[in-house]
């Protein structure tokens, strides 16, 4: 099962990472969100990563253009879509960055996740659902709803995963991999006692 860790925004969380080895390490570049990267320092965070970490550029409603001018600064490997984004828009990213595009979806009803498969992503990142709001909630997916569902393509479980929850999430919802934010952080800041047990309870200790 794949682990990642997102909102990534510091040297030192990097450097953490760095030791643990999480498959993917994301980083929020579009403006406004409380774990908003600066360009600059999204630019740092990547180039200092270990060979083996791929690094995931999350953005809210930008347009494929705006994107690749991201990437002309920024090194990324994955594009995650975190808003309201159409098929064609997904296409667009793809064929103007090149890189995998991956769809966030805050999982409502089985429906919202057989619409999210006709989008044409590599991957969705399924997460709870708040009216209004783009996710990085910390608020727990229907796990249940997620299992019964099914989905065909390749997933991520995201939405309020935790070191108590993530094995019980994980029995319950046969996903690709493990989206970590807000259930990795101590008042607002990665916690990296946290990130260790995440590790340690899916890899068996074994950080490579």
């Amino acid at each position: 099962m794949k682990i990642k860790f997102c909102g990534i925004r510091r040297m030192e969380d990097v450097a953490f990472c760095n030791t643990l080895k999480p498959d993917y390490m994301g980083m929020i570049l579009s403006e406004g969100f409380r774990r908003t990267v600066p360009l600059e320092t999204a630019r740092k965070l990547s180039e200092s990563r270990k060979p083996g970490i791929a690094a995931v550029g999350v953005f809210v409603n930008a347009s494929p253009v705006q994107i690749a001018e991201v990437l002309r600064q920024v090194p990324l490997d994955v594009i995650q879509l975190h808003g309201s984004e159409t098929a064609e828009i997904v296409s667009g990213v793809r064929w103007r960055t090149g890189l995998p595009v991956w769809k966030a979806v805050r999982v409502k009803d089985a429906a919202e996740i057989r619409r999210a498969e006709q989008l044409g992503a590599d991957a969705l990142i399924l997460e709870g659902y708040v009216p209004g709001q783009a996710g990085g909630t910390g608020v727990t997916a229907n796990w249940q709803l997620i299992a019964e569902a099914a989905p065909a393509q390749p997933f991520f479980l995201a939405g309020g995963l935790t070191p108590e929850n993530v094995v019980q999430a994980a029995e319950t919802v046969h996903t690709t991999g493990v989206d970590f934010s807000s259930g990795i952080e101590t008042g607002g800041i990665k916690d990296y006692e946290k990130m260790e047990q995440i590790i340690r309870l899916i890899r068996g200790g074994n950080h490579g």
